[in-house]
């Protein structure tokens, strides 16, 4: 890939858009999410899955208990 390679941004309706050269090989069916730097730097990175909303790993997914909590004060601990 040729790095000195450059885009200019382009308006199309009321969208700013950058062309991805063909140089970079992307799938056209992913998804991507994309954050702007401090720095100014645009990041595109491909949009997965969140393993937490998938059925499957829900029903695997079981309550755990906090070791305090059976614990009763015995003293201040209530006092504020």
């Amino acid at each position: 890939m040729n790095t000195k390679q450059t885009i200019k941004p382009r308006h199309v309706g009321n969208s700013t858009v950058l062309t991805v050269p063909t140089t970079i090989k992307i799938d056209e069916n992913v998804r991507y999410f994309v954050t702007k730097g401090a720095d100014g730097a645009i990041v595109f990175m491909p949009q997965i899955a969140n393993p937490f909303e998938e059925p499957e790993l829900r029903q695997q997914i079981t309550k755990q208990e906090s070791e305090f909590e059976n614990v009763k004060p015995e003293g201040r601990e209530n006092d504020e």
